[in-house]
This record gives structure tokens, sequence and C-alpha cells, in this order.
């Protein structure tokens, strides 16, 4: 437990102080699902009533009957309703679903699923799915098959506040993205290079970016060939990632003769951005979307409710820990195949080396495809990755299960490039033609003899620390001292600088955005009884909002009280 940065000695007790708000949050994802159900009940019932006054006509009164009845259905599920089956089978089981927030411990089950309603005769059921799955297999217009039946994928939850799309500013070069401000920025925050489009001509920087949300998929008996033939071919979909800050460390692996073999970056609680660009097969960039309905538009017969938005991206986010690696010496020849060669050998390896089943690790090719990204891809993380770095051996071990599984140790005459006992998988199909072991022989051959160099640290933190240094009050040194015990205790820096919480009507000293934490510094202008009062009241509204205040003093021990800080941080 010292090795990791999160935990210390408060941490327990911060958790169990923080329950109930993670308790309400947990909760948000049934409460937009039943919101959904009940609005759609009432919107049918009052379609009804219009026909029994002569508005509607049958046929509309027919497909409200049929919109109640699926209403119905829908929360019948979510409360639990549902005859026939045992109770905790269903997601919506209490220990299984606050498993799947991540509020409960539930290693089996997936966290913070992707989830689509089926409509199957009178019955219906929700259907989860990973988020690194459902961006492909819920994706618009897609083909379920359930209980016999094709359904498709036609709609999508619209929020109560209605659609809102992300910016995301990606670099080709290197596989990084970035968001909210850093999406203005014309250079790689991570690799430096000049925001380029891709060889495709996919551009840099997209706007019309849909967080994926739950998903309606709907029999359909005419599903045309042309429907069949387009999604045959799949999606274009795309990875990227992101480091949390603070939370880079990079190493190279260097052989005997010093020659660099490896560039390696690993970071903590990553966050894994996965893109869904639309169909592969289409002239279409993106998706369709009714912005009333939440209908998929996949054809120019559909009478829209509302405005149609073009060219939208799907994505799905998720938090890893990663290891990205550089190949820094290979072949002139022959390169793109002993990258796709090198990616599964150095998989299958560490999941040999560290033990790990085959769903406890995954990788893929980003960029301009000669970075590999390695991520832990179980439920908590298999936590082997760090352990790569720590031991200056690790990629020497790993080398040397490489030639084994590969067969240079015992040669398997059978195998000419590769087969199924080294390298090629029912996953890895689509790169069976490019998989040749015998180009990266010489390679891992080399890399048995390496050595791990881990670098110093980055300056990129230092030329944030002074940014944030330069925005605090110059009449306040409370904040100084504050911002400079965090920077030199190396936690993770603020994410801003006096920045109001609109909710609250509350302007923090510091805060922290994603992990929701307030500090706020109270000099002398604090120390009347009006001001103190003031305080109170503002500072739990932001404790009502959800957010961690912690309140330091200049008349306290603050310093032992900024040892709270780190436990609160993801």
């Amino acid at each position: 437990m010292q090795k990791v940065s999160w935990y210390n000695q408060d941490w327990l007790k911060q958790t169990l102080n923080n329950a109930f708000h993670e308790f309400d949050r947990a909760c948000d994802r049934w409460r937009n699902l039943y919101q959904d159900a009940d609005n759609q009940l009432k919107t049918a019932r009052e379609n009804i009533d219009l026909h029994s006054k002569g508005k509607t006509t049958t046929q509309e009164r027919s497909q409200a009957e049929a919109l109640e009845k699926e209403a119905k259905r829908q929360k019948d599920l979510l409360v639990g309703q549902s005859q026939g089956n045992n109770k905790s089978q269903f997601d919506f089981y209490p220990y299984r679903y606050f498993a799947s927030e991540g509020f409960l411990p539930g290693f089996n089950f997936p966290r913070l699923p992707i989830r689509a309603y089926i409509k199957a005769g009178d019955k219906g059921e929700f259907i989860a799915r990973p988020r690194t799955i459902a961006i492909r297999e819920l994706a618009p217009t897609n083909i379920l098959y359930y209980e016999g039946n094709k359904y498709q994928v036609n709609k999508t939850r619209i929020p109560v506040k209605g659609i809102v799309y992300n910016k995301i500013a990606i670099c080709h070069h290197c596989g990084y993205f970035h968001k909210g401000q850093e999406y203005e920025r014309n250079i790689c925050i991570n690799c430096g290079q000049k925001f380029t489009q891709d060889e495709k001509g996919n551009p840099a920087k997209i706007t019309q970016v849909l967080e994926m949300d739950n998903a309606i998929a709907r029999k359909s008996l005419r599903i045309t060939c042309d429907e069949e033939e387009r999604l045959k071919y799949g999606y274009d979909l795309i990875t990227h990632f992101q480091y949390a800050e603070d939370k880079q460390q990079k190493a190279k692996a260097i052989a005997e003769d010093e020659t660099e073999l490896l560039s390696l970056s690993y970071g903590e609680t990553a966050d894994i951005l996965r893109i869904n660009r639309g169909l592969t097969r289409t002239k279409e960039k993106g998706f369709k979307l009714d912005k009333t309905s939440g209908d998929w538009v996949s054809n120019d017969n559909y009478q829209p409710q509302g405005e149609v938005d073009t060219n939208i991206n799907l994505m799905v986010k998720n938090t890893s820990n990663i290891l990205i690696v550089e190949p820094l010496a290979f072949p002139e020849r022959e390169t793109e195949s002993f990258i796709v060669t090198f990616q599964y050998a150095l998989e299958r390896a560490i999941q040999a080396q560290y033990k790990l089943e085959n769903n406890e690790l995954s990788s893929e090719r980003i960029g301009k495809r000669n970075h590999i990204l390695f991520w832990e891809s179980a439920e908590g993380g298999a936590g082997v990755l760090s352990q790569i770095l720590e031991d200056s051996a690790s990629m020497a071990k790993i080398a040397q299960m490489a030639l084994d599984i590969c067969h240079f140790a015992e040669p398997k005459d059978s195998c000419t490039q590769a087969c199924y006992q080294c390298l090629l998988s029912y996953s890895n199909q689509f790169d069976h033609p490019r998989l040749n072991r015998h180009l990266i022989r010489d390679f891992l051959i080399q890399l048995k003899t390496s050595a791990i160099s881990i670098e110093s640290g980055s300056k990129s933190r230092d030329a944030r620390y002074q940014k944030l240094l330069a925005q605090t009050d110059p009449n306040s040194s409370l904040e100084r001292e504050v911002l400079q015990e965090i920077y030199q205790r190396g936690i993770k820096l603020p994410d801003s600088v006096q920045e109001l919480i609109s909710e609250a009507n509350c302007k923090p000293d510091f805060l922290y955005k994603k992990d929701k934490v307030a500090i706020f510094c109270d000099g002398s202008v604090h120390d009347s009884a009006e001001q103190q009062q003031r305080d109170r009241i503002k500072r739990q509204e932001s404790i009502d909002l959800g957010y961690e205040v912690i309140e330091l003093n200049y008349k306290d021990n603050w310093q032992d009280k900024l040892s709270l800080l780190a436990s609160f941080l993801v």
C-alpha cells in the first residue's frame, strides 16, 4: 500500500465520509433511465387522451398504446417487477447495479456499462455492454441478434438539458487527445508535433463528438441488403489517450551496447478515448441524429421531428493504467509488419510473464501506427504495467518470454510466420496477413540484453506551477504558501485558481474540477464573525453539490490538514 499514490492513513475515514455523495452519484444513471421511461409513459397517455377527443388518428392511438406498454415494461425492469426470473439476475438488482457503477466492489460486472433496451415482443429487456464493446456493438444502425430475431439500434437517449457535443483535438502523430482549453492548441502537448489531418484526410480537430449514452433497439424486418453490406465492413474506430496530470513516468530500454531500443511512457489512471467515426463503407462522415426524438437517421425517407445534426462522432472514455511503447530501432523494410508482430509478441509475453488472463491486458497501435498502447483492461487493473518500469530487468525477461512464445527457443517447423500457438488469435484476425515472427527475432535477442533506464521528471509540472502561482491573489501570502507546499510534496496541482462554482456561488482559492475538491485559504480577512458565517453558508452549498471542502486557516497547522488532499485525488 505504501507504493500507491492515493492511499494514506485517512483514506478510509474520507471514503466513509464521502459515501453518501458517491451513493447519490451512482444512482444518477438509474434515475435517468426511469425519468426517460416516465416521460415516454406520460407522452403516450396524453396522445391516447387526444384520440378520445378526436384529435388524433387511430394509427396514432395504436402507436401511443405501444409506447405506453413499452414504457411500463421499462419501469417494471428498473424496479425489479418482472416475473419468471431470479431477481438477482437482473441488471438493476441493487448489488449488480451498484457494482457496475463502481460504488460497490464487483470485478465480475463491467463498470459503467452502456445499456440498450431491446423491445422483444411484449417483454423487452435491458442489455449491458462494457463501454469499449458498446462503441461498436451498440453503435447507430448496428444489427443485434437476440432470441433468434434481428434488432437494429435506432435511437439514443436525449438528456433533459439536450444534446451537448464535445470538442476534441487529436494528434495523429502520437495518438494523444486534447479537450477543454487544450482544444485551442495547434501543437500537441505530448509530442510537440503540429496538428495535421491523417493520411485519410480526417481532421485533427472535431467538434461534433457525442458521448455515448443508453440506446434503444427495435425489431426490424426490413433491413436492406445495402444496410447489411455496409455493416459487414464495420465502423471506423480510433483510439486516443491522455495522461492524468503529474502521473506520467518515462523510461527507455537500453541494450548492452548503449543502443536505445524502446521509449516507454507509463501513465497511472490515464484516460483512453475510443471514437466511432461512422461506417467504413460509406461516403458520409459520422452519423446523423434527430436532436428532438433521438432517432439515428440512416435513410433519406426519414421524417424528422426536429433538427437533424450530421457528421456526429460517438465516443466512450475509460480510465486505466497505460504503457506507451515506441520502438526506436527497427528494420527499414517491412516496418509495418515489424510493428504489428512486435505488438502481439509483447502483449503475449507480458501476459505470460505476469500470469495475466487474455482479458486483463489489451493493446492497440495508435498515432502513425508506430506507437503501441497497452492498457490494463480488467476491472480494477492488474497493476503490472507499473512493475515494468520498477524492475530494470523487466524488459529483458519479457523479451526472453517472447522468444519462447515465438518458437525461437524450441523451433516449430509447422509454424512458418505465425500460428495460433504463438501470435494468431480470433481478435487479431485482420492483422494475420502482416504477422511474421521472423521479423522481430533479432530485435528480441537484442532486447533480451537491455535494462530499463528511468528518465528525470518532466518540465511541464514546473511550468504549470509557475502559471498557477502567477494567478494567486497578490495580497494572500497563504495562497502562495499552500500552492508551494502542494508542489513540493509532489501532489497533483490544482486545475484552477479563484474559479467560480456557479451552482454554489462560491469561489474557492484552488479547485480540482474532475476530483471535485475545493480548497479555501483563510487569511486574516476571514477572522470576523460575519465573514465566517458567509463562508459556512457558501461552503456548505459546495459540500451539498458533492465537493470535498478543505479549509486551511493561517492560525492553524494547515500543513497537517493538507495531507488529506492526496486521498481525494484520482
